[in-house]
């Protein structure tokens, strides 16, 4: 072999090992993006577990804030009733839509979970339509509940002033006899 020929098997071969070299680089590169794009995937899926968790955990907190409005608005309604029974005639239209409304959403909650099987719970999407249509049940109860207790209230407070004024019956005795005066005269003058 002449010294043309070994010089160009000598670059040829290093040639080779700098083409090896880089493959071997753009191996290992390809080897950490795909670790870093895994690792990627693992937090983003980490992060919407997460965000699922912790959207769930919200809409439980609104259930539970929901609840404990329509108790102490509920109470607040027994205690204008307590001396004034006859409120509670305002209160059975309401009551009965309510007890509807209850027996409703007890049974939507029963029937989806027994349609869906027993693991509903862990399908997030399935989870959030459940706790969605929960809170909206109990937002419109709660909205019923305090309805109910300021039309109770306004109630009460206008058999107060009409029972803080004891002449109001005489007063609209007197307007009646103004007003039949004044008719009468009418028809005296044609």
């Amino acid at each position: 072999m002449n010294e043309n020929g070994a010089m160009r098997l000598t670059t040829e071969n290093t040639h080779t090992g700098y083409l090896s070299t880089i493959k071997q680089q753009l191996d290992d590169i390809n080897l950490n993006v795909s670790s870093v794009v895994l690792v990627q995937d693992i937090i983003r899926g980490s992060l919407i577990e997460v965000n699922q968790v912790l959207k769930t955990g919200i809409m439980a907190r609104q259930v539970g804030s929901l609840a404990t409005e329509i108790v102490s608005e509920s109470n607040y309604m027994l205690d204008l009733a307590a001396n004034d029974p006859h409120l509670l005639l305002f209160a059975e239209d309401v009551a009965r839509q309510l007890k509807n409304r209850g027996i409703n959403l007890v049974s939507e909650v029963s029937s989806f979970v027994l349609r869906e099987g027993e693991n509903v719970l862990m399908d997030f999407d399935k989870r959030d339509l459940l706790l969605k249509k929960v809170i909206l049940e109990l937002q419109v109860m709660r909205a019923l509940v305090y309805s109910l207790g300021r039309s109770m209230y306004w109630a009460k407070q206008a058999g107060l002033l009409r029972s803080l004024n004891p002449y109001q019956g005489f007063i609209n005795q007197d307007k009646r006899k103004v007003d039949e005066l004044l008719l009468n005269l009418k028809f005296l003058k044609n």
